[in-house]
């Protein structure tokens, strides 16, 4: 039996309550709820989005530590979301994660091979979302 290797930082850093505030584009709320059950001890405040165009328009104004995108997203083309949100900022688009359902689609992979963010297939178990949640906004906190 081989020791379990650890996936990400620390509980310490995690446990201590370092608020996160995580912004979720998706047209159902079934990543949101995921995260607002396994955050809510960390201190992780989650909101969601069903219309990408709102999501860039709250962009403009408002810091997330982290923005989850669901592939395709709704009300817009992935690639219009990214390049969206690069326009903004690219701080903000560097804190991007994507998920994803079909690695097949053609357009799908050209946009997660020309943005460069880290992406997780869909089923993805609550924990594997959380840990990368968690790395994607503590980025610039442990540096």
């Amino acid at each position: 039996m081989q020791p379990g290797l650890p996936t990400g930082m620390g509980f310490e850093l995690e446990t201590a309550g370092i608020p996160l505030r995580v912004l979720v584009v998706e047209s159902l709320n079934h990543t949101s709820a995921t995260l607002e059950e396994i955050g809510t001890v960390t201190g992780m405040t989650v909101e969601s989005e069903r219309d990408a165009r709102v999501a860039v328009e709250r962009l403009r104004d408002e810091q997330f530590d982290v923005i989850v995108v669901h592939l395709p997203p709704p009300q817009m083309s992935p690639a219009e979301l990214f390049r969206d949100i690069v326009a903004i900022d690219i701080e903000k688009a560097s804190r991007i994660i994507f998920l994803v359902n079909d690695l097949g689609d053609s357009e799908t992979r050209k946009l997660l091979t020309g943005a460069g963010r880290p992406f997780l297939t869909r089923p993805v178990a609550a924990t594997a979302l959380y840990d990368l949640v968690v790395r994607v906004g503590m980025q610039d906190r442990v540096e």
